[in-house]
């Protein structure tokens, strides 16, 4: 049975040790010592980036040796596409909706019940020495050094949201690489359990020089260093559609990638020196992917704010005692399953009510798969819930209602919803889907209730800079982008297109709920486009929470903006109850601009 970790003056002390045999490790009294535990965390890593995940760039070697004496797991999925929700249930073994953290930590806001155990207590409990070294605030406020001898965190996120601007230290990378192999040679002697998370390759995707190996003609002189108008060129393009840009933003990553890959190989050779690799389970993953203009119908943006795979598709690989050398898994795995699987190659019991599975008898080859179904959800932006079975995807719209479902066999893209032709399919995962909502997700009251705790204060203000949360988004094609100093745009910049039939689009959301009544504003400065729109239509669609289960029921108002008319300031669009977002389109009598929205509340 799953154990409850309570310690208040308790002086009997659990001793377990293993033995290993036969390349497994057993539970035996007073037996040899217990292996050492390495986790690294590689943020925003999508697993068909890395060379031994196919990618044909050379751009992840010492990861790739890692992978050699170890197992890769070909088809591991995250339950949530950041950072947040996503570890929580790594350091839980609890869908996000079951531990709680599901939106952006606020100050003052709760995290996860100091009830739930959690992996490093566990290790703690049992006699390992820990450590952790977190560079990713939003992970360091979610595990506030719980179970850990010594935590090192290096990164600190911004007091309200972490979209609004990140900039990643290349500098802390390596001086966290050196601070974790100093750590080994001084705790060489003991049984640890180490906790390592890099932020790197985390966007923005700014190699240094000697890591930015695959350039090609495609905007050699171009990077990816930061959101805003004047940094952020290489990200304005993207939106554009421009392929080139868009190439050259995954050159960036794969760059990034290989930048943090020789720090994991530091770590792997300090293992190596100190005679540690032997005897040390090492354990890579990430927390999310990244979309990377992977769906232009719907998320042309850069962010990982979706279910789809380039989001959800993260790596595992697993090296160390008891573990086969060489061997792909094809069965299903979810990171909910990360820490039984840590716990079960030790040893040791699982977290109590963990929900996730071991994956032992995968690694073993005593079973193809543990897991027929494995799930996702998503609270940021738009409320997502998902369903994966070996061949098929279900993408539920909370919001809306509306059911996706693709065919990963034949289109591992997810660009094609095949819901319509594949009826009994959808009957099947939407069944297991709902079954799974019906067991995790909290009461509807509870669930008002933590999304009051974390919806959008007084004011937000939307532009239409690319940040991580990708909360502007145009589609439709034909856009342009205008950054004339003299245009008196917002922030710098804007997009604008030509008068059309409504197929392109701007929209404008928000992470984190918008909860209340809010005054929502429209902001557009006055470039020189041609002929300007005098009935360019903005909808502020708007409703009920989206919790506690489906939500269809929405409402929406539409306001004729003149664009000859009121330019360099804000315009109040109207005034609504829980907005979810503003849409313009270019069904208009001249060009439409996109610029910046302001939620702003008014009254709870």
């Amino acid at each position: 049975m799953a154990h409850k970790l309570k310690l208040s003056g308790i002086t009997a002390v659990l001793a377990v040790t293993l033995l290993f045999n036969s390349g497994k490790a057993v539970l035996a009294a007073g037996g040899p010592a217990k292996p050492d535990v390495l986790v690294l965390v590689l943020d925003q890593l999508r697993a068909d980036q890395l060379h031994c995940y196919g990618n044909p760039r050379q751009d992840s070697p010492n990861i790739d040796r890692l992978a050699q004496r170890g197992v890769r797991f070909a088809h591991y999925y995250t339950v949530a596409s950041w950072t947040s929700p996503s570890f929580g249930s790594l350091h839980t073994s609890l869908f996000p909706s079951k531990h709680g953290v599901t939106l952006f930590w606020r100050p003052g806001t709760p995290l996860i019940n100091k009830d739930v155990p959690m992996l490093a207590e566990d290790f703690k409990y049992h006699g390992y020495s820990t450590a952790g070294f977190v560079n990713n605030g939003l992970a360091g406020q979610l595990l506030t050094g719980r179970g850990f001898d010594e935590y090192h965190e290096g990164y600190a996120a911004p007091a309200l949201n972490i979209t609004e601007r990140i900039t990643t230290d290349i500098l802390r990378t390596a001086t966290t690489a050196d601070e974790v192999t100093t750590w080994l040679g001084k705790h060489r002697s003991q049984t640890f359990f180490l906790y390592v998370h890099f932020m790197s390759p985390h966007s923005p995707y700014d190699p240094p020089p000697e890591d930015d190996l695959f350039k090609s003609a495609a905007y050699p002189y171009l990077t990816n260093t930061g959101y805003d108008v004047a940094q952020g060129g290489l990200l304005r393009l993207a939106m554009l559609g421009d392929r080139n840009a868009i190439e050259r933003l995954y050159q960036l990553y794969d760059g990034k990638i290989h930048f943090v890959d020789r720090y994991v190989g530091q770590i792997l050779d300090q293992l190596q020196s100190l005679g540690l690799d032997q005897k040390t389970l090492v354990l890579l993953t990430s927390d999310h992917g990244e979309l990377l203009y992977s769906h232009p119908k719907d998320f042309l943006t850069f962010d990982h704010r979706s279910l789809y795979d380039t989001d959800l598709h993260i790596p595992l690989i697993v090296a160390g005692p008891g573990v086969p050398e060489g061997r792909v898994i094809a069965g299903l795995g979810s990171n909910v399953d990360t820490a039984p699987t840590l716990l079960s190659l030790a040893g040791l019991p699982p977290l109590a009510d963990a929900e996730g599975h071991s994956l032992l008898p995968m690694i073993d080859g005593k079973t193809a798969s543990i897991n027929q179904y494995v799930y996702s959800e998503e609270d940021v932006a738009i409320p997502l819930r998902a369903v994966r079975s070996a061949r098929y995807k279900l993408i539920l719209n909370l919001w809306t209602g509306k059911e996706q479902l693709f065919d990963l066999e034949n289109d591992p893209g997810e660009l094609t919803d095949v819901a319509q032709n594949n009826p009994e399919v959808v009957k099947e995962l939407d069944s297991q889907l709902k079954n799974w909502m019906k067991e995790n997700m909290p009461p509807k009251a509870v669930q008002l209730r933590r999304w009051r705790i974390y919806t959008t204060p007084e004011r937000v203000t939307v532009v239409d800079d690319q940040t991580i949360g990708g909360r502007f988004l145009i589609t439709g094609g034909g856009w342009h982008s205008n950054t004339a100093p003299a245009s008196g745009n917002f922030d710098g910049g804007c997009f604008w297109t030509t008068e059309g039939n409504g197929s392109r689009r701007a929209v404008w959301r928000n992470d984190d709920p918008m909860l209340g009544t809010y005054n929502v504003f429209l902001y557009y400065g006055h470039p020189s486009v041609g002929r300007l729109a005098t009935n360019a239509p903005f909808t502020i669609v708007y409703g009920p929470a989206a919790v506690g289960g489906v939500v269809s029921d929405t409402s929406s108002k539409t306001v004729h903006v003149n664009f000859n008319e009121g330019a360099g300031d804000w315009q109040l669009l109207g005034t609504v109850r829980n907005p979810r977002y503003v849409e313009e389109t270019n069904a208009a009598d001249g060009a439409v601009i996109a610029d910046a929205v302001r939620f702003e509340r008014v009254a709870p």
